[in-house]
């Protein structure tokens, strides 16, 4: 059975100050990202993936998902004309509470006031064939917060979008990439069957599948960055990264 690889993107867009620079991949970067899967990996959806986990189809091998998390404007306005153009799916992960608002949530640090997408524009996505999943209410640290109040979050979440799209929600993307058991029953309880990670690595048969592991992608990454990424299952690329890679499983091997 094949392994397959997330990929985690925040924005599509220039940055605006040193801090976005990691999060906010340059459209014109962001499609030459795209040509690249489309050219070299099959780039499935996240609902496949699922599938496959269960047992109930086969994948193809080094399967590529695209995943967005928090749910900026960008995304709309930028990414999915490349996502069409390219033909990608992909899975949008909102912060429920602030469509159609702004990143209020990352307030206070040098990260400029974004505006975030429109319900009109989600159900747009959707009917682009863009997976719609839940991030929370307002983007908190799950773990730190009450039982009722995460569970809250989480559940919360999940009823609106559904109420929005008339469609069903399945996935959930932990804020922060915090989370730990009681926050992963929590999303289980509240009816998602699959959880996206921030850890690094491949996702095989065997994972549970709500604890999928996701590469995260920078603004900075040149293709041979990201492809260096998907090779390893990595958030850090270089290029003594291979030699790094190699020498590591030779001495486990020894």
């Amino acid at each position: 059975m094949a392994r397959f690889t997330i990929l985690m993107y925040h924005q599509v867009t220039l940055p605006e100050s040193e801090a976005e620079v990691k999060y906010a991949c340059p459209p014109a970067r962001f499609a030459r990202h795209m040509r690249y899967l489309r050219r070299h990996h099959p780039v499935v959806t996240l609902a496949a993936a699922q599938r496959h986990l269960d047992g109930d189809g086969a994948l193809p091998d080094n399967a590529v998902v695209v995943t967005f998390d928090d749910g900026f404007r960008n995304n709309y306005t930028d990414a999915l004309p490349i996502l069409r153009r390219y033909e990608i799916p992909a899975t949008l992960f909102l912060t429920v509470g602030l469509v159609g608002e702004t990143n209020r949530w990352m307030a206070g640090g040098d990260f400029p006031e974004r505006p975030m997408v429109t319900w009109d524009e989600v159900r747009e996505m959707v009917a682009a064939g863009v997976e719609i999943g839940g991030h929370t209410l307002t983007h908190p640290r799950l773990t730190e917060l009450p039982v009722a109040a995460a569970d809250a979050e989480v559940a919360g979440a999940r009823q609106v979008i559904e109420a929005e799209i008339e469609a069903p929600v399945t996935s959930f993307a932990y804020p922060y990439g915090l989370f730990d058991n009681r926050v992963a029953e929590a999303v289980a309880t509240a009816g998602y069957r699959r959880a996206c990670t921030t850890r690094p690595g491949f996702n095989r048969p065997g994972i549970d599948p709500l604890r999928l592991r996701r590469i995260e992608v920078f603004g900075t990454d040149a293709v041979w960055r990201l492809a260096q990424k998907i090779r390893f299952g990595c958030n850090t690329s270089g290029v003594t990264r291979p030699l790094r890679y190699y020498w590591g499983r030779l001495r486990a091997r020894v």
